[in-house]
């Protein structure tokens, strides 16, 4: 009696036939096979005979551009089939290699050199008819099924005719046995959207830091995206500006030149002044395309980085025209800030940013193992979790006189821009030192979780040298003493390492030659001087470490909003600043600071 069977279930089945190469085109890396044939082949039921009438063969999914994979997993595609057709009872293909994977190449070469000799493929079976019962062994002959991929295999199960098989776990019993059930057009969508996507990501992170060429190598290398966009961040030197392509708007040097700063202000306090809208007809455009590139959602107008912070010089005679250098414009806006700063100038730095950016950090290493000589190896990962940067905006008002607002010289522009700018890098590097994540503002250095802390006394003390020497131990000890590392002090802190000797009698100063513990020391007073600890008073901060750990994101351009109203009776305008920008500390254990430090 016959056995039932169940074909209408896709299965991942295997016949492996002879790589027959009738032709090779060395430039393509192409290859003819022969992937199936007529013969016999045994299942748990009996035999299976593939038809390859006309009518039999779906080759659809063949000639669509299907995977060539190695030895069937679909996580390792090595090509792609170009052309699926059948001759003399045989299914034959023209495989291309990909010329762009490490494995591809080795097994193409192999292939050619009639090393690696086998071709296997995956079908699933839409019907089959049974045709013979002898001796209580069923033939069934699949009468229509579909391929869906073919394979280069490296081990065959049965060469009785020149072609062998895929192995099978079980030898053939004449009782019924269970087949594990694969939906293999779903394992294959599932994998090849799963490469999609990570191709996809390295791309535009390629695309958004300008390293084109690095994510292509990342991508034929296999390379994940945490594993690429870390290693983008860590190519980054401190105090390195890059300017994303997210939000940047890509004018030209004549659609900068033609930007005028003072001309959008008079629009803005002269709102009812058609003469003056009209003039800044070109500003408001651009200004409406910085916002809709950068996602953020402005209050007033937003100014573009392309031409904020701008070297305007005068024009030779007859000109009146400014001269604005390609390679300055966000560079000279960031320095113009970073001049202001403590911490930005050693920050890494990311402009032009669109959305919320995601900032890889490692979690755990791979772990080195103590074996015996036959010892199993456990496996283990590199992990990776993420943190975020987001806008957060940043702002505040400075009042102009309206006369020196109509003023058109052109050391008016650059003076009103020096003072805005002035502001907001004021606020920004207080906010990346000291904020503590509420309000809207990021968490600062000091506030971030994780950093390590030396605590002098129950009400404070005086540091010594020791102290300054254990806040590098410390970095150490978690292996992060690494990059360009320095001590940020206040204006007492640094009286205080040039008068203070290293120990008490001995006259050498803990400051002598410029240099700290043999590290150079920044002065900021946005480093604290009125911490209060248990009855101690107007405590001081010391922060050292390695400030490259801080990534510091700028959306957009400054957010302009004028109010002519509010200050009218003393014929001044009301100027309100906004800047989008986050931050974010990539390895807390990198620093390490004092609250409680008495100078």
């Amino acid at each position: 009696m016959a056995k039932e069977v169940d074909f209408t279930a896709r299965q991942n089945r295997a016949f492996v036939g002879d790589c027959e190469i009738r032709s090779v085109d060395e430039d393509k890396m192409s290859v003819e096979v022969s992937f199936s044939s007529e013969e016999p082949y045994q299942r748990w039921f009996g035999y299976e005979i593939l038809s390859h009438k006309e009518d039999a063969v779906d080759l659809s999914r063949l000639n669509d551009g299907a995977a060539l994979l190695a030895d069937h997993d679909t996580s390792r595609q090595i090509g792609v089939v170009e052309r699926a057709w059948i001759q003399d009872n045989r299914g034959k293909a023209i495989v291309r290699f990909s010329k762009h994977s490490p494995l591809s190449l080795q097994i193409y070469n192999e292939v050619k050199d009639g090393i690696r000799k086998k071709i296997s493929v995956g079908y699933k079976i839409d019907e089959a008819v049974l045709t013979q019962t002898k001796d209580d062994v069923d033939t069934w002959t699949v009468t229509k099924w579909q391929p869906l991929e073919i394979s280069s295999v490296a081990v065959p199960a049965d060469n009785s005719v020149g072609v062998g098989r895929g192995i099978e776990e079980k030898p053939y019993k004449e009782k019924k046995m269970d087949i594990e059930q694969i939906d293999t057009a779903a394992v294959e969508k599932a994998a090849a959207d799963k490469e999609r996507t990570r191709v996809a990501e390295i791309f535009a992170i390629g695309r958004q830091f300008d390293k084109n060429d690095i994510a292509i190598k990342a991508v034929e290398d296999g390379t994940d995206v945490d594993t690429f966009r870390k290693s983008i961040l860590d190519s980054l030197k401190p105090g390195q500006v890059v300017q994303t392509k997210g939000g940047s708007l890509d004018l030209s040097d004549k659609e900068v030149k033609q930007y005028s700063f003072i001309r959008l202000l008079r629009a803005l306090a002269e709102p009812q002044n058609r003469t003056a809208q009209d003039a800044a007809t070109y500003e408001f455009e651009v200004s409406a395309e910085a916002q809709k590139r950068s996602g953020v959602q402005a209050k007033g107008v937003l100014v573009p980085f392309d031409v904020l912070g701008r070297d305007m010089t005068v024009s030779g005679a007859g000109g009146g025209g400014y001269t604005v250098p390609s390679d300055l414009r966000i560079d000279h806006f960031i320095e113009l800030l970073k001049n202001r700063s403590a911490v930005l100038p050693y920050a890494k730095i990311l402009t032009g940013l669109s959305g919320d950016i995601e900032i890889p950090v490692q979690l755990t290493s791979s772990q080195i193992q103590n074996l015996t000589e036959i010892g199993a190896i456990t496996d283990s990962d590199i992990t990776f979790g993420q943190k975020t940067l987001s806008p957060k905006r940043v702002g505040g008002s400075v009042p102009y006189s309206k006369r020196l607002v109509l003023q058109s010289a052109l050391s008016v522009e650059q003076f009103i821009q020096a003072d805005l700018l002035q502001q907001i890098a004021l606020k920004i590097d207080w906010n990346l030192l000291n904020a503590d994540g509420t309000g809207n503002t990021p968490v600062g250095i000091r506030n971030t979780a994780g950093i390590n802390l030396i605590a002098l006394g129950t009400n404070g003390a005086v540091p010594t040298f020791k102290d300054f020497v254990a806040m590098e131990t410390l970095i150490a000890v978690d292996n992060a003493d690494f990059g360009g590392m320095h001590y940020l002090l206040n204006a007492q802190g640094r009286g205080f390492v040039k008068t203070t000797p290293k120990e008490s009698g001995f006259p050498l100063y803990i400051g002598d030659g410029g240099l700290v513990n043999g590290y150079s020391y920044i002065v900021s007073n946005q480093v604290p001087s009125n911490l209060v600890k248990g009855t101690g008073q107007n405590l001081s901060s010391i922060v050292f470490g390695n400030f490259s750990e801080l990534i510091v994101g700028f959306w957009g351009g400054i957010d302009i909003v004028v109010d002519p109203y509010s200050k009218k009776k003393t014929a001044e305008l009301e100027v309100t600043v906004n800047q989008f920008y986050d931050a974010i500390v990539r390895h807390p254990e990198a620093f390490t600071k004092i609250d409680d430090a008495k100078f």
